[in-house]
């Protein structure tokens, strides 16, 4: 798995405004004190021209960064000092003790409730004439947009999704690779022959294909769901419990090894491909660990299409880089948050930047790329964008956490087939009866910015529609 691609998927679940704020204040004295022990250079936070980086706590990214950014700051006047860590506990921390990096991740879900606060900067008030604006893909600047039409983030990566298959099991099945037009049905029949068993009472030795359940919700756009992007309620239509009854059925039938399974051999997903295991495997395009450590012969296919369906490939959209609203001087940090994102190399090429050739950069690296279907899979999902549908960043800041924390068991039980798409329904139900009561609870709060607290007074009256399933 990439760096970038670790980064900025780290699942980052919402919590409550008032639980911002009990964080933030409960945990000032213990983020000061660790602020104040680590010794990164934030002596000099506040030190003309100079911008405090929350950078991800990879030492391999920090090596290259601290190369490169003496080079930076020669050319910009603008120094750039790393704070490496990770977790959204810690940031609330060193907000509340007065000690915010200039520059930090801030995930989908995250980041309208902080702008609620007052705590990021509006990037359009720094960004104004910049072309690095117009380098970016018009879906990016897009998904960082926040309800007051405030613009607080800027994607700092993408991905996409598709089928890495292994082409020796193709071959010796007889089975033609998948291609562009391919479909569930082709999927599932290819799962079928290329399942291996020594005897009907046995389980397979080898598997038709894995599908981690967190990527369910990318088969979903395929189908034909689509959603309301920032959310306020759960909605599953019916679409969307299809593609559920076809997932389960993939493990029912042993096409697939059951969840708990898959945790009980100890393996990751690129391990059930390498072992042979699995003869295909969904998962992010691109992904690091599968294109360094792959010694078989493979390729990668896109999503199969479901017949009837236009094309709708998914696309991530759960975060970026945000500037707190405390920054010292803004232009000097949106300066280096461009360099972060557009010059420092172990980012490069950007798939953020529309005048990055991303593929070409990627099968220079990786020269098994090139033929393998990498470059029709990524073609496909910016031509046919659908976006990010995943649960974590489903909903809207206000409704994401309570939200989460009862669907996310009633998936968890789905997938482990302990219950069935009607108790899921039932679970959406009930969610839904409850969020009134949160929602008013967080108007309650005078910290609200009056665009925002507009927003959500006007949201409520969602509530009193039924969703429709």
């Amino acid at each position: 798995m990439s760096r970038q691609f670790a980064y900025t998927e780290r699942r980052y679940h919402s919590v409550t405004l008032p639980a911002v704020r009990a964080k933030l204040f409960m945990l000032a004295f213990t983020g000061l004190l660790a602020h104040l022990q680590l010794g990164c250079g934030t002596g000099d936070q506040h030190a003309k021209g100079t911008v405090v980086y929350n950078c991800p706590a990879n030492a391999a990214e920090v090596a290259v960064l601290q190369k490169e950014i003496p080079r930076f700051a020669d050319t910009s006047g603008v120094n750039i000092t790393l704070h490496p860590f990770t977790g959204q506990e810690k940031l609330y921390a060193m907000m509340a003790a007065g000690q915010a990096p200039d520059i930090f991740y801030t995930s989908s879900t995250m980041r309208d409730q902080l702008a609620a606060e007052g705590r990021l900067l509006d990037l359009r008030k720094v960004s104004e004439g910049d072309p690095f604006v117009n380098r970016l893909w018009p879906h990016s600047r897009q998904n960082s947009l926040s309800p007051d039409s405030g613009w607080y983030g800027v994607g700092n990566w993408e991905f996409a999704c598709g089928v890495y298959y292994r082409k020796d099991f193709f071959d010796a099945a007889g089975i033609p690779y998948p291609d562009t037009s391919w479909t569930w049905e082709d999927c599932v029949t290819a799962a079928r022959a290329l399942t291996v068993r020594a005897n009907p009472s046995e389980q397979p030795s080898r598997y038709g294909i894995f599908i981690g359940s967190h990527f369910v919700e990318t088969l979903e756009l395929m189908r034909g769901s689509r959603f309301t992007p920032n959310a306020l309620t759960v909605t599953i239509p019916e679409s969307s419990l299809d593609v559920y009854r076809k997932y389960i059925a993939l493990m029912d039938e042993e096409l697939m090894p059951d969840i708990r399974r898959v945790q009980a051999m100890g393996m990751q997903a690129p391990q059930l491909l390498q072992t042979g295991r699995v003869a295909m495997l969904v998962e992010a395009v691109p992904h690091q660990t599968l294109m360094e450590t792959l010694t078989v012969p493979w390729g990668l296919a896109p999503l199969p299409r479901f017949a009837g369906h236009a094309p709708a490939y998914f696309r991530s959209a759960s975060g970026g880089l945000s500037i707190s609203a405390t920054t010292a001087n803004p232009s000097s940090t949106w300066k280096a948050l461009v360099w972060i994102i557009a010059g420092a190399s172990i980012y490069q090429p950007n798939p953020v930047l529309r005048d990055a050739d991303f593929v070409s950069g990627w099968e220079q690296r990786y020269p098994k790329l090139v033929g393998s279907g990498f470059r029709e899979v990524w073609d496909l999902s910016l031509k046919h964008n659908a976006g990010d549908p995943r649960f974590f960043v489903r909903y809207a800041s206000w409704t994401s956490g309570p939200i989460l924390e009862k669907l996310q068991p009633a998936l968890d039980r789905l997938w482990a087939r302990q219950s069935t798409v009607e108790d899921l329904l039932n679970t959406a139900h009930a969610i839904n009866a409850g969020l009134r009561a949160h929602l008013e609870e967080t108007l309650r709060h005078r910290t609200l910015q009056p665009a925002f607290r507009t927003h959500l007074e006007r949201a409520m009256e969602q509530l009193d529609e039924p969703a429709s399933h």
